[in-house]
């Protein structure tokens, strides 16, 4: 089973907390769980944090794709 979340570090207090990957894009805004801080995640971000953040989220859409496409594959082959 994929974890479908990913995390991100503030910039300002430096905590982590985790937000859905399909949610986390290129110009998403979220406020920090702890200090309510408005985030806009940009991959031309100075902040290697929120880059590895959305490269994160990019991945795990990807595998999330991937794994019903599978499926559909192996349920065709038996019903054949």
């Amino acid at each position: 089973m994929i974890d479908d979340k990913v995390r991100i570090r503030c910039p300002g207090c430096t905590r982590m907390f985790r937000e859905r990957a399909s949610r986390v894009r290129d110009g998403f805004q979220v406020n920090c769980q702890n200090c309510s801080k408005l985030l806009t995640l940009n991959r031309d971000s100075e902040d290697p944090f929120i880059r590895r953040a959305l490269k994160s989220a990019r991945d795990i859409r990807a595998a999330l794709e991937a794994v019903p496409v599978t499926t559909r594959v192996d349920q065709s082959a038996r019903s054949m």
